[in-house]
């Protein structure tokens, strides 16, 4: 199966009395994320809930990510079965987690300075998906978006360890609990608003308005910076 914008293919592989794994396969250019995400599931071993990487691969085409499957079901696969308010707390609790990992000693690098260049890269090589952009933003050109992008730019950076990706579908919860996280190849240092916009587009999308303040609240801010949630919801048009 393929998941969300990504070009990787993945599989579930069981066997009987076996713990389940999964496989990724995906083209090493443009970009290396399997390599990337091998990376940032070793550093976080020990500090997160993720999968362990069990081998790592590649030939002149694609590279090959062996992990460990994480217990239980992502959040976007349990709406309805869990009360709507419970699993956005769940949402930020998660999150919460997340902002517990230190960046003084953090390798991965996602500061506005490199995520630009990073899109500008994506623009210049077609790699943005016009189709896919949000309404509000349906019948722009990649070329258009990368002008916003520049310049409505934050002034600060308030810098945390960020999922990268932090949408329901990346949160695997088991028994009413947090059990880990996936898709981590965009992990790293950035502004905590990278993670905030995209957990509050997932719940609006998921889940429906109208939670978003649960979320906040559960998290921990009473005055979000609206321009900021709005920059890295355009931030990831690119991505």
């Amino acid at each position: 199966m393929t998941i969300g914008k990504s070009t990787a293919k993945t599989y579930r592989l069981q066997h009987r009395h076996q713990p389940t794994m999964f496989l990724k396969i995906d083209q090493k250019w443009p970009k290396r994320e399997l390599l990337e995400e091998k990376k940032v599931l070793e550093w976080l071993s020990g500090k997160l809930p993720v999968a362990t990487v069990l081998f790592f691969d590649e030939d002149d085409d694609n590279e090959y990510l062996l992990i460990s499957g994480i217990p239980g079901t992502d959040a976007a696969n349990l709406i309805g079965s869990i009360n709507n308010t419970n699993l956005v707390i769940l949402v930020a609790k998660g999150l919460r987690m997340i902002r517990g990992v230190p960046i003084a000693e953090c390798p991965f690098e996602r500061r506005l300075d490199r995520v630009i260049t990073l899109a500008e890269f994506n623009v210049k090589h077609k790699l943005v998906h016009e189709w896919d952009f949000a309404d509000i933003r349906h019948g722009k050109t990649a070329e258009e978006l990368y002008e916003e992008l520049l310049l409505l730019r934050p002034a600060d950076e308030d810098l945390v360890f960020t999922h990268g990706d932090y949408c329901l579908p990346n949160i695997m919860i088991h028994q009413k609990e947090i059990a880990g996280f996936i898709d981590l190849h965009r992990a790293g240092i950035a502004d905590r608003y990278q993670d905030i916009a995209l957990a509050i587009r997932s719940i609006r999308y998921n889940i429906g308005p109208g939670y978003e303040q649960v979320f906040l609240q559960e998290y921990g801010i009473t005055e979000p910076d609206v321009n900021k949630m709005e920059y890295y919801m355009l931030l990831d048009e690119f991505f």
